[in-house]
Parts: structure tokens; C-alpha cells; sequence
């Protein structure tokens, strides 16, 4: 069976920003099926769309630079692959470009932008220059200790505005929420700026 493989990069704002990874996923299933795109289905007993989400987001994470792959099952021109699907997304889901894709993609890192509340005065050396940042993250019945440091990237401050970026490994990664609370600034609204990808290997 022939398979084309697009590459499409949304935005997810507003109320969207509330919808869990798989309500993303059911979203664009049912989409992509009400656009009438060809969708490559999976093999086997309960056959599935094709659909890889490169990076998943946090719940409550705003974010302008979301990527997708689709599989087709026929060749469609790409442009009309996301003006097709545009008019079939939830409010807050936006299709921002489309394109066909050679090879896959993965996620490597992810640039944020918050606003820090009034009075927040985080060092951003000094937490860069902590070899270990030990958070705590439930796993099953209990919780479990994770070191953060290795996938932060970098910070900055300026005024209140907070910058940082999270690197995205086969090994895990830190969370938004989980540098928002070294910031000072727990419930902070966040937003994904910025998603970098590399050739999957």
C-alpha cells in the first residue's frame, strides 16, 4: 500500500490549551476523517490512522509550535491536506502550514515564554549553576524522585518575563510546571514558543 507522509505544525491556544494529549489526538482523528483525507491505516486487528504527535503538551500549556505527522494513503496537494483540515478542528486548534514530508522527524527541544508574577525575582545563573534539581513526580501509588538538571537547557529573566528551554530525550525531560515553580511561579501561564526538530535516527 503506498503511504505519503505530511508534516503539519498547529497552533494551541485559548480553552484548547485545557485539552489532554489524547483529546488532541481523538480531535484530529475524527478531522482528518470529516476532511475526507485518505488516512494509511495501521495493520492488524484494530486498524489505526497513522498519526504521530513529535512532542506531547503538558496539560494547560499554551503553545504556537505543535507538530504532527499523517500518513495518506494517496498523494494530495499539501496545501489542500491543511485547508481541508482546517475547517474541521475544535476552536483554539489551528493549522499554521502543511508540507510533505520525505522522512520522520522527533522533537529535541522546546522553547517557553511566562509571565512572572509581581514581586517574582528568580536568579537564572543561579539555578543553571545547580548540578542537580531533584523534583518530585507520582508514579503509581506513590512518587519518585527525578533530577531535572540534565534537560534544562537555559533560562532568562528579564523584568518578568521568563525564558527557558527544555531538551527532549529518548530518557524523559523536565516540565513546564516543574521550572515555573523554580521561577517562583507556580500556575503561571506558559507558553510553547518554539518546538526544535532533527531527523529521527
Amino acid at each position: 500500500m503506498n503511504r505519503f507522509l505530511y508534516r503539519l505544525r498547529f497552533a494551541k491556544t485559548g480553552r484548547a490549551r485545557f485539552f489532554s494529549h489524547h483529546d488532541i489526538l481523538r480531535g484530529l482523528e475524527r478531522a482528518l476523517r470529516r476532511a475526507g483525507l485518505p488516512l494509511s491505516l495501521s495493520e492488524g486487528y484494530n486498524p489505526r490512522p497513522r498519526i504521530t504527535f513529535l512532542s506531547a503538551l503538558s496539560l494547560g500549556v499554551e503553545s504556537l509550535d505543535e507538530w504532527v505527522e499523517v500518513e495518506l494513503s494517496e498523494g494530495v496537494e499539501a496545501a489542500e491536506v491543511g485547508a481541508r483540515l482546517s475547517g474541521q478542528l475544535p476552536g483554539g486548534i489551528e493549522v499554521l502550514e502543511a508540507a510533505a514530508a520525505e522522512g520522520r522527524m522527533a522533537a529535541v527541544a522546546a522553547a517557553y515564554e511566562a509571565e512572572l508574577p509581581e514581586g517574582a525575582a528568580p536568579d537564572a545563573a543561579a539555578i543553571l549553576a545547580r548540578e542537580r534539581i531533584v523534583v518530585e513526580r507520582k508514579a503509581g501509588e506513590g512518587t519518585r524522585e527525578v533530577d531535572i538538571r540534565p534537560w534544562i537547557e537555559s533560562v532568562r529573566v528579564a523584568g518578568r518575563k521568563a525564558e527557558f528551554t527544555i531538551r527532549i530525550t529518548d530518557s524523559g525531560s523536565a516540565r513546564p510546571e516543574e521550572l515555573l515553580r523554580l521561577l517562583g511561579a507556580p500556575g503561571a501561564r506558559v507558553v510553547r514558543v518554539k518546538t526544535v526538530l532533527a531527523a529521527r535516527k
